[in-house]
């Protein structure tokens, strides 16, 4: 804490510093020509700042690493090892996972090996524990979980809640095997992920009063404002298969912009590869008419907010130093993506690409042909 005080007084050299850069800050929405100095992998001031590692971005854009609030690694079809080389050179600093896919079929080795795999990345991963495997009782996906299966992964720094909450039927009876886990969730403080397309009226109160303070099934502007004015948050989503955003486009102004983020549920390779992640939905937005710095900030700061992720999501004094650099305001091409203050990658490729590692216990090998054959 003192080496990054010096470093944000002037009284030390910080490891890095990023001149001329016109930053994004958040809380004001608007863009700020400053030098950003960066100290032990967050960033310590805004200014003047001279010394040590300096990298003239010569008026560029710097804004938060992008954050994708809701996704399922296995729908991409990739390793989290080829899916962090495809998303991260497009800005993508953190994703929100959901690992019921997988948990559908391999139980808590699933949870457990798509972790394993996620530990060496350099982005950063958080998990939402499936809250429905199976989705409903009908479903013969072969595992189920139930709340103590659940209950020790909340130990572990990477899990911060429930994930999508699909059996809303069963909420709203009160099935008390699903309350126990909405419990165990609220216990500890942690998030809960909604999933319930059309819900309404009573139905919608008594979802939302258990506690589930999200949803990313709006496939309307009116169902999204209805589930925002009972405090809910909504994920607008646009992914590979469900596109809702020219739908949800009237949230993504004030005053429901700000109980909104972005999230693609899931992306495919060759969409990841054509158009890009969070980044290509930032460009959606701002062609059809959304100020930039509020689709940026729904893309960063909401996803941060909602979460509870404490210095992520913004440019300022003593939050990571997760960073995106681009150019131009309408192309939102993104040239340099930083992680920790450490360039994570340039022009369109990853500066350290991991090995990739395929899965060798036959009942995982197994779980993800079935996931691809899905």
């Amino acid at each position: 804490m003192k080496r990054l005080i010096d470093a944000a007084m002037g009284r030390t050299e910080p490891d890095l510093i990023l001149k001329n850069a016109k930053v994004l800050n958040v809380f004001s929405e608007r863009f700020e020509e400053k030098d950003v100095a960066i100290c032990d992998g967050r960033i310590a001031g805004l200014g003047i700042y001279d010394g040590g590692n300096v990298v003239d971005l010569k008026g560029k854009y710097l804004v938060p690493g992008l954050l994708d609030g809701h996704i399922h690694l296995e729908s991409s079809l990739l390793t989290p090892v080829q899916f962090e080389r495809a998303s991260l050179a497009h800005g993508t600093t953190g994703v929100m996972v959901d690992s019921h896919e997988i948990a559908n079929v391999a139980g808590t080795d699933g949870i457990d090996y798509m972790m394993k795999l996620c530990e060496p990345l350099d982005m950063h991963v958080w998990f939402n524990l499936p809250s429905c495997v199976p989705a409903c009782p009908l479903e013969e996906t072969g595992e189920i979980l139930e709340a103590e299966e659940l209950e020790p992964y909340y130990d572990k720094p990477e899990v911060l809640g429930l994930a999508e909450v699909m059996n809303s039927i069963g909420v709203i009876d009160g099935d008390e095997k699903l309350l126990k886990k909405l419990a165990d969730a609220k216990k500890r403080g942690r998030i809960i992920d909604g999933h319930a397309p059309f819900l309404s009226a009573k139905a919608l109160c008594a979802y939302s009063a258990a506690g589930v303070r999200s949803d990313h099934e709006c496939t309307e502007a009116s169902e999204a404002i209805e589930k925002i004015s009972r405090g809910q948050w909504i994920m607008v989503r646009e992914g590979t298969a469900a596109k809702n955003l020219n739908k949800l486009l009237p949230i993504c102004t004030p005053p429901y912009c700000y109980r909104a983020m972005f999230c693609t549920d899931d992306r495919h390779p060759e969409d990841l590869m054509n158009e890009g992640h969070i980044d290509a939905i930032i460009r959606k937005v701002v062609a059809k008419g959304i100020h930039p710095t509020m689709a940026i900030k729904m893309a960063t700061f909401n996803t941060a907010a909602y979460f509870g992720l404490e210095g992520y999501g913004a440019v300022a004094p003593g939050y990571h130093a997760d960073l995106t650099v681009f150019s131009d305001l309408e192309s939102f091409r993104v040239e340099q993506v930083y992680i920790g203050g450490k360039l994570a990658a340039e022009n369109g490729r990853v500066v350290n690409p991991k090995p990739d590692i395929l899965p060798d216990d036959p009942k995982i090998l197994q779980s993800f042909h079935s996931v691809s054959s899905d």
